[in-house]
């Protein structure tokens, strides 16, 4: 105990260290607490990360920053504009297609389920496609059903979707001309000896702000690849698998494993077992590796230095407390996490052994 309480007294008397992690502390309690409250301003710090790039790029090419921010907002704008009108009309569209047609795709498989019985039938085991079919059909019409569900309840949260609309724009403005004001009047707040905290803040900064960026453009790019892809194919749902896979690039590992599954089931759906759809599989394996292989080594070879076991753990601690938005934000958690974590351990060795 008296080993206990000597180790917790050198610890307290780290004053640098103490204020760290009260301040992390602080952090995490207010975004358990006020995380729907906080959304708006999350989100919008988001597209200020995001768009701060385009912004700063601006600026090195000699225009006013203020004139910067108007291109760029304006720009951003225009592209939420042209998503609402053109997009997302043709998404609703797929996803009711889908919806309608789900009895047809459960018949489709399991008439392709009876074909691989009669012509494998030494090997596969009729009892456990049985069990198969039933289990796909149930959790297709589960799926349809929380489509459906979603549609409906969203019409009350249209309301929430127009605040929103209006307050993220407004809030993005200001954060993108008012950084060094926020910046500066936050440091008010801060203790006098904030060494450490501006080292965590600094690289912490730096990540996050290339980590969204990068995934921002993968998302894109990958999501447009798939777009083109199927829809030179003729694939009567190319917008939603592109869309899927868009989004399956902000969940590390999970999101593809995930994703892969609808991509191979609607090639069956709309091609059967043909050369069509192994050229459609094979079109989403070629846009996974050249993601994997080319576009993530090109945008985070020095962004977010985490073992892939780390990254796992994070999105299952992260995405059990906030759900969807923790896995989203599990990467950027896990590096702050492993900055304190490596500080510590720094300031600890340097206290065992002083340099000379």
């Amino acid at each position: 105990m008296s080993h206990f309480i000597s180790w917790f007294k050198q610890r307290l008397a780290d004053t640098e260290m103490v204020m760290l992690l009260a301040s992390l502390l602080i952090i995490c309690l207010l975004l358990l607490g006020l995380m729907p409250v906080l959304a708006p301003l999350l989100l919008a710090i988001a597209l200020a990360y995001v768009l701060d790039g385009v912004v700063e790029l601006l600026t090195r090419c000699k225009l006013p920053r203020m004139i910067a921010i108007a291109l760029t907002g304006g720009g951003t704008l225009l592209l939420i504009l042209f998503t609402f009108l053109a997009v997302l009309p043709l998404l609703t569209e797929q996803i009711g297609r889908l919806i309608s047609h789900a009895p047809q795709y459960v018949q489709a498989t399991r008439d392709m389920f009876h074909e691989l019985q009669s012509t494998h039938s030494e090997w596969v085991n009729p009892l456990y496609l049985q069990k198969m079919t039933a289990m796909l059909a149930v959790k297709m019409q589960e799926w349809g059903g929380a489509l459906f569900k979603f549609s409906l309840s969203s019409i009350p949260g249209m309301i929430t979707m127009l605040v929103y609309a209006v307050l993220v724009p407004v809030l993005v403005f200001f954060l993108l001309k008012d950084k060094h004001l926020i910046l500066n009047w936050a440091e008010q707040f801060l203790p006098t000896e904030r060494t450490l905290l501006q080292r965590v803040w600094g690289e912490l900064d730096t990540q996050i702000g290339n980590y969204i960026r990068g995934k921002f453009w993968e998302a894109f790019v990958i999501g447009l690849a798939m777009w083109l892809a199927y829809i030179w194919m003729g694939h009567e749902y190319a917008l939603l698998l592109a869309v899927l896979t868009g989004l399956s690039v902000w969940i590390p590992f999970v999101g593809m494993a995930v994703v892969t599954v609808p991509v191979v089931l609607l090639a069956y759906f709309q091609w059967g077992l043909s050369e069509t759809m192994a050229y459609g599989v094979l079109a989403y394996v070629i846009v996974q590796l050249i993601d994997a292989n080319v576009i993530v080594p090109w945008l985070f070879s020095q962004i977010v230095n985490l073992h892939p076991i780390a990254i796992i753990v994070a999105i299952l601690i992260f995405g059990s407390i906030w759900g969807i938005i923790g896995v989203i934000i599990a990467i950027p958690m896990a590096a702050l996490v492993k900055s304190v974590v490596s500080i510590m351990l720094e300031r600890r060795y340097r206290a065992i052994d002083p340099p000379s």
